[in-house]
C-alpha cells in the first residue's frame, strides 16, 4: 500500500479480498479465509498466512476498520470497509489491466511443450485434462447451488462459460491429434 493519502492500485488478490470485506461487512479475517478455502477458484489466497497480513495492511492503511466483538475472549475483530477503502476498491473495479483481459492458462502453456510427449501421451493428456475440467464443473455447480451472493449469477456464468470454452478447445485439440496422427 502507498503512504497515507496516496492511493495505490490494488493487485487482483488485494481487490478480491477488499471486495469480500465490502460485500460481507462486518466480517472476521477467519471468515474471509474460510470463504477463500471453500471457493472453487484456484487463484484465491487460500491460506490464513496470506489473509491475515493483508487484513492488517488494509487496516494500517485505513482501507478497513475493525472493532472487537463484545464478550469475545480471543479478541476477535470484525472488519468493515472505510470510505477510503471504497474509493480504492472502486478504482480497482473500473481499471482494466492487460493481464485481466485474457486469463492466464496453464493448460495452453502445457500444450506448447507437447513435443516432449509421445502421440499416445498427448491423447491421454487431453482425456485427463477434460476429466479434470468436468470435475471442476461439478465443483463449481455445487458451489453455486449453495452460494447466494449479490451478482453471483454473473460470476457463475463467466466461470461456466470459461470451462465450456476450455472443453471445446480440448475437443479441437483431440480432433486434430486423432485426424493428424503421426506415422
Amino acid at each position: 500500500m502507498a503512504a497515507k493519502g496516496s492511493p495505490k492500485s490494488l493487485s487482483d488478490h488485494e481487490g478480491s479480498l477488499l471486495s469480500l470485506v465490502y460485500r460481507f461487512q462486518p466480517i472476521t479475517a477467519y471468515k474471509v479465509a474460510k470463504y477463500y478455502q471453500s471457493s472453487p477458484v484456484a487463484t484465491f489466497n487460500k491460506s490464513m498466512g496470506q489473509v491475515y497480513p493483508m487484513i492488517n495492511r488494509f487496516a494500517k492503511d485505513g482501507l478497513i476498520t475493525g472493532r472487537q466483538i463484545e464478550d469475545d475472549a480471543r479478541g476477535t475483530e470484525v472488519w468493515s470497509i472505510t470510505e477510503k477503502g471504497e474509493e480504492i476498491l472502486k478504482d480497482w473495479i473500473t481499471t482494466f489491466r492487460p493481464a485481466q483481459l485474457i486469463a492466464a492458462d496453464s493448460l495452453g502453456t502445457k500444450v506448447m511443450a507437447f513435443g516432449l510427449l509421445t502421440h499416445e501421451e498427448r491423447v491421454d493428456w487431453v482425456v485427463a485434462a477434460k476429466a479434470e475440467l468436468e470435475k471442476k464443473r461439478v465443483e463449481l455447480d455445487a458451489y453455486n447451488a449453495e452460494t447466494d451472493l449479490p451478482f453471483q449469477a454473473y460470476a457463475y456464468d463467466n466461470a461456466t462459460s470459461t470451462l465450456k470454452a476450455r472443453l471445446d478447445w480440448l475437443d479441437r485439440v483431440m480432433f486434430d491429434l486423432v485426424t493428424n496422427k503421426p506415422e
